[in-house]
């Protein structure tokens, strides 16, 4: 992980231009890929990391679920043969971990991926997470109301978001430019439909 998440002070000078865009609140964009309906079944996250308004860093991890059953393959291609040696969410946690604590988490749909998040907090006794969230969708309804519907793939289409649907990391870039491109057209809409978990920091 890069030493912007450690060390401010190294972060580059905004210059006129990005001044809007540091009205976004700087978040993790992430997406869990679920084995089956079980809310801790994740077998895939990804993530996009944006700093300053700025995607500057995307992962991704195939996960460990604690059961071989497979009930989606048929929505993102993965099987349990793609993950059983991998490892699971508590081996990973501490990789995963300075991406999400204490960090504005967005998502589309954010309550789906903040329940798998955590399910696997309660699953693998990690600590609980508390924290601001951003949900894509509520974003792209305001913006763009027009629209037939606002699942991830018409908002991507309509803003030209490349998208490889279903993948988590391909998921979570598209929420986070859905969320960038929206705060170009308007300033600070990230930060109005924020909502908080828990204690504010």
């Amino acid at each position: 992980m890069q030493d912007f998440f450690n060390n401010n002070a190294s972060l580059p000078e905004l210059d006129s231009s990005d001044r809007e865009a540091s009205l976004c609140p700087d978040f993790t964009a992430i997406d869990f890929e679920t084995a089956n309906p079980a809310m801790d079944s994740a077998c895939q996250l990804g993530l996009a990391v944006v700093q300053n308004g700025v995607i500057v860093e995307r992962r991704d991890w195939l996960i460990c679920p604690p059961t071989e059953r497979f009930d989606f393959t048929y929505i993102h291609g993965i099987t349990w043969r793609d993950v059983a040696d991998a490892p699971d969410f508590r081996q990973l946690w501490p990789e995963i971990r300075p991406y999400l604590a204490e960090r504005v988490i967005a998502a589309h749909n954010v309550s789906f991926d903040i329940n798998v998040f955590f399910a696997l907090i309660k699953r693998y006794r990690i600590e609980y997470w508390h924290g601001g969230t951003i949900d894509s969708v509520i974003v792209a309804r305001r913006l763009w109301p027009h629209l037939p519907n606002h699942q991830l793939s018409t908002v991507a289409g309509h803003l030209q978001i490349p998208l490889d649907h279903h993948d988590a990391a391909s998921d979570a870039n598209a929420c986070a430019e859905i969320i960038r491109q929206a705060e170009a057209c308007q300033a600070g809409i990230a930060k109005r439909v924020m909502r908080w978990y828990g204690k504010r920091g």
